[in-house]
């Protein structure tokens, strides 16, 4: 009997110290600064601003509200380019702080000049903070007007980013495996996108979804096969490759490029590569179906080629398309090129 109390005494010291261990182990552990961050909150285009009350109803802040009604580019209707929820700095702690974007605007006397600092992963993963700070609201307003550009920009390349990301992780295998073995380089595409037409150096693949469909249409070609590397050049070699090689449903009918809507052109760079961006509408020939498009042609002299890469949405139903188009130029901006 007393053998099996000794035993009994014995565990139950052995349960206390471990506990004891334990607690002083999980207690260290707490006051040690932790690496880990949670996954960003809110969805691409969503916008948190923090600004005081009283410097948002100042005259700087009408200028930010008027910022923030910048529109998405080609759409066939308005939309907003960033959906904003405005907050003050009182209310700027717990879920706020991991909203996938922060535009944080400050006004500091002890500051001697203006300022914008761009940041990165700063409370959460997959997350862009923008912080203006400026001395006074004379100040700000003037400061906001002309890094806008660059701080949109900032916000809406971040988002495209992290869409590609995700879609490296989380694939449909057989369009990957299509692109990589009849290309010089790799693509991601989400869940969904099927091979539609395979021809050559052309391939078109969609993803079908309710009310909807993007499309991605790749092309590789030689050099020469257009005169002249501009605007105009290059929108009648997408107008030619269409007519030829994107039908539409009834016959005769084929897709091109709206006329009546213009056509924004702009140099861009991904995959280290220097690419001309071409935005604007689509329509079909001989139909009543249409939606916005965006293109990248990167001209390869070293190798003579020309690569067209194409993607386009069609979504009568939707009344928000700037998401869609957000989805399909991130999958454009997965490629990897393979150097030769």
């Amino acid at each position: 009997m007393q053998n099996y109390i000794n035993t009994v005494s014995n565990k139950v010291w052995l349960i206390a110290i471990t506990v004891v261990i334990s607690l002083i182990i999980a207690a260290a552990c707490k006051n040690e600064p932790s690496n880990y961050k949670p996954r960003a909150i809110g969805s691409p285009g969503e916008l948190l601003v923090v600004i005081e009350d009283d410097h948002w109803r100042s005259e700087s802040g009408k200028l930010l509200k008027e910022l923030l009604k910048d529109e998405f580019p080609a759409l066939p209707q308005q939309e907003l380019l960033f959906r904003k929820t405005r907050i003050a700095y009182n209310q700027f702690q717990n879920h706020f702080r991991t909203y996938r974007n922060v535009l944080l605007v400050s006004i500091r006397p002890d500051v001697e000049d203006t300022r914008v600092n761009f940041r990165r992963q700063q409370w959460a993963r997959n997350q862009s903070v923008v912080e203006v700070v400026s001395p006074s609201l004379d100040d700000l307003g003037p400061l906001l007007q002309q890094k806008w550009p660059s701080i949109k920009g900032f916000f809406y390349n971040a988002d495209i980013k992290a869409m590609a990301q995700s879609y490296t992780k989380v694939y449909q295998p057989e369009a990957v495996q299509h692109i990589e073995d009849n290309y010089p380089f790799s693509m991601y595409f989400p869940k969904g996108f099927k091979l539609k037409k395979s021809e050559g150096e052309f391939s078109w693949l969609d993803d079908q979804r309710m009310g909807c469909q993007l499309g991605v249409l790749v092309y590789r070609c030689p050099l020469d096969s257009i005169d002249q590397f501009n605007a105009n050049a290059l929108l009648q070699f997408r107008n030619n490759l269409l007519s030829q090689q994107v039908p539409g449903e009834y016959e005769g009918s084929y897709m091109s490029t709206e006329e009546s809507f213009p056509v924004s052109v702009r140099k861009t760079e991904f995959a280290n590569r220097n690419w001309t961006e071409l935005r604007g509408l689509w329509k079909v020939q001989g139909d009543f179906m249409g939606g916005p498009f965006v293109d990248y042609f990167y001209e390869d002299k070293e190798n003579n080629e020309l690569l067209m890469l194409s993607g386009y949405v069609y979504a009568p139903s939707k009344a928000l398309k700037g998401i869609l188009v957000r989805e399909i130029e991130a999958v454009l901006k997965t490629i990897e090129i393979k150097d030769i």
